[in-house]
């Protein structure tokens, strides 16, 4: 099974060339196309059950999720399958594929949604208030009082698995996830402690919304700091 694997991957992000040769038509619509993100993703980008390092899709920013994948593509995140499936796409297919999960109906709703949801205080002061001491902003500030991101290009937080999150915080600290200087979400990593890091991971992963909230509409606040990923779908992660 694995032997076809591959193939069947490329296949499937081959990009809008794919083209009947008999009738002239495109062979596959995006949705089809992108089978291979489906896999790990969901089939609408909702995320899938026992994927704990894997992240929904649906309903992100679409310039978020554009720098996510220029970032695969061309080093600043490191991760095998991602940027091996990405490699040879250009930005303009890479633009489709994040227009098409950001359309997708946002998974704001929580985790786990028969567990009670953490109370740990010191989770809930760093989402609240920060750290300004040791220059830790408060996850609000910049992900939103709903923590469901903000346009162009800030992600939502809730809805994602605690271990995903505690991985991603460890792959700032460890340089294998980077974006635009200036890195605010890398400088934040450093500065956490890892009881604080977990701590938030679980916070995080029992709360959400009952109804798919979108992110908030750029403009409607203003984080507290500059940061390379508020970047617009131009500027390269």
């Amino acid at each position: 099974m694995q032997i076809f694997l591959r193939p069947l991957l490329v296949l499937a992000l081959s990009g809008p060339a794919l083209v009947n040769a008999q009738t002239g038509h495109e062979a596959l619509d995006l949705s089809e196309r992108l089978a291979a993100c489906n896999v790990c993703h969901g089939a609408r980008g909702e995320g899938t059950a026992g994927s704990e390092y894997v992240p929904h899709l649906a309903g992100k920013p679409r310039d978020y999720l554009l720098q996510q994948l220029r970032a695969f593509r061309d080093g600043g995140r490191q991760h095998a399958q991602m940027a091996w499936l990405v490699r040879n796409l250009d930005d303009g297919y890479l633009e489709e594929i994040s227009a098409h999960f950001a359309a997708m109906p946002p998974r704001t709703r929580a985790v786990l949604a028969e567990a009670p949801a953490a109370t740990d205080p010191r989770a809930i002061a760093l989402v609240q208030r920060g750290d300004p001491a040791r220059g830790i902003a408060a996850c609000t500030a910049c992900h939103g009082d709903d923590l469901t991101g903000l346009e162009p290009a800030i992600p939502a937080l809730v809805g994602l698995p605690a271990d995903y999150v505690v991985a991603q915080f460890g792959a700032w600290r460890t340089g294998v996830r980077n974006a635009r200087e200036p890195d605010c979400m890398g400088a934040i990593a450093d500065a956490l402690e890892p009881t604080e890091i977990r701590a938030l991971a679980s916070w995080l992963a029992t709360q959400g919304h009952a109804d798919p909230r979108p992110p908030a509409a750029a403009g409607s606040f203003t984080p507290p700091q500059d940061c390379g990923g508020l970047s617009n779908a131009e500027a390269q992660p």
